[in-house]
């Protein structure tokens, strides 16, 4: 029998990771975001956009929207249902909780057979951070579509990175509270980034998937420094702030 399951999380979690490093495993597939307002992103057929022209991959995404838009419910319960041992999709927090997408949601709620992921990120200030730059400059990883080291620099806004993380941490409450009927597996960015194999195992396992970890390769790596003195411009600022002090030093 198949295993169905959502990866669910806020943006700059790993979840992109995560995503492609499972669809490098055998019989896993794991689709990317299904539901965002404009696009579908990520949907996983056997498409390789490298090898089409630009003409077959907008021609593609319309015609993924269009089926979406016409009834989303029965997009998404096709997309989970593709005969594979686990097939998911992730939904950031925001699309999770968006009344669009609330006949989506109910439908898999409704099924207590499928099974979540629930992306975290222990170091609050470095997500903040990180989206802050992918605002800048792009993503900064390996894979396509990311960039390089730009050495891009940003300010942090300790007041609006203060009001945007407890409107996150309202917004994760609703989703754990939403899944409790579910088998749940709590996944954080540190571990998934710290040691990949162990962590991709450890989900594998959430999802009865039999693999030996010595076949799990990440599929991304980072590119660029961790050191925040060298991305934050005010970086005394965090420093000197006791909400942000303890993390900024934090690896």
């Amino acid at each position: 029998m198949s295993v169905t399951f959502i990866i669910v999380g806020a943006p700059r979690t790993g979840s992109t990771l995560l995503v492609k490093t499972l669809n490098s495993l055998d019989g896993v597939r794991c689709h990317g975001e299904l539901l965002l307002p404009t696009i579908v992103r990520g949907y996983e057929d056997g498409f390789v956009p490298q090898l089409s022209s630009q003409a077959e991959r907008d021609g593609r995404a319309r015609r993924l929207l269009d089926i979406r838009e016409r009834d989303p419910v029965g997009f998404v319960h096709n997309a989970l249902n593709m005969g594979d041992i686990a097939c998911g999709c992730k939904i950031l927090y925001e699309e999770f909780l968006q009344s669009r997408w609330s006949a989506v949601t109910q439908s898999l709620l409704a099924s207590q057979d499928i099974r979540f992921v629930h992306l975290v990120r222990e170091n609050s200030l470095r997500r903040y951070i990180s989206m802050q730059r992918l605002m800048a400059g792009g993503p900064i990883h390996s894979g396509p579509g990311g960039g390089g080291d730009h050495r891009i620099k940003v300010q942090v806004d300790i007041d609006d990175f203060l009001v945007t993380s407890k409107a996150l941490e309202e917004q994760a409450r609703a989703v754990s509270t939403l899944v409790s009927q579910h088998a749940v597996l709590r996944v954080s960015y540190e571990s998934l980034s710290s040691d990949i194999p162990a962590t991709v195992t450890e989900i594998c396992r959430f999802l009865n998937i039999d693999i030996d970890p010595a076949h799990i390769v990440p599929a991304l790596h980072k590119v660029g420094s961790q050191d925040l003195r060298l991305t934050v411009s005010n970086f005394q600022d965090l420093i000197d702030h006791e909400a942000t002090r303890d993390m900024a030093l934090s690896d």
